[in-house]
């Protein structure tokens, strides 16, 4: 059987097609999706079976810490130890954009998430579909490529490979996405 597939337009997405994709996060699902750089695919964070499910999908065969998507700088707080004045400043200038953060994790971070190092990599997108499943969702949420490991990622669905779209719950066709620079991953740990 063919995994569902939904036609959405990046910028104004529909409220049902969002509402359906927001609901399948909820309960545990992944969702393959439009990012604002490549097709990637979404899973709840705080949620280790959801999280472990993308990385078997990937192909990673041990755990790895992934990015996360957060709604601002509140739910981002939720997640790291502590954030000095300077980090804030350079997040709201930032933030929401191509900008991830890897800064040390918080208590609120779940463990399966973390890198090696107790961080955690964080990033605010700008695009109205992350938005929007951010905000109706509530909670951080998991976001990486539509690939396997050590595979390029991809701007059109047709070149995901059937595995992938095989193992996710939905997909959430844009067509060819224009081809952007990936986002600026900085470390601030002090």
């Amino acid at each position: 059987m063919r995994t569902p597939e939904f036609s959405l337009d990046v910028i104004y997405p529909e409220e049902e097609t969002v509402e359906k994709a927001a609901s399948l996060i909820l309960s545990g699902g992944v969702v393959l999706y439009p990012s604002d750089t490549v097709y990637g695919m979404l899973c709840r964070a705080d949620d280790r079976d959801s999280v472990e499910r993308l990385a078997k999908i990937k192909g990673y065969d041990k755990p790895r810490s992934f990015i996360l998507i957060v709604d601002g700088l509140e739910m981002a707080g939720n997640l790291i130890s502590d954030i000095d004045q300077e980090v804030m400043e350079i997040l709201k200038l930032r933030w929401p954009g191509k900008l991830t953060v890897v800064l040390p994790a918080g208590n609120g971070c779940p463990i399966w998430v973390r890198g090696e190092d107790n961080t955690v990599a964080l990033r605010h997108p700008a695009d109205p579909l992350s938005r929007q499943l951010l905000n109706r969702c509530g909670v951080p949420l998991v976001s990486t490529s539509a690939n396997h490991a050590g595979e390029g990622a991809h701007l059109c669905i047709s070149a995901i490979p059937e595995s992938i779209i095989a193992g996710v719950d939905i997909v959430l066709n844009a067509g060819g996405l224009p081809q952007s620079s990936p986002s600026t991953i900085i470390k601030l740990l002090r």
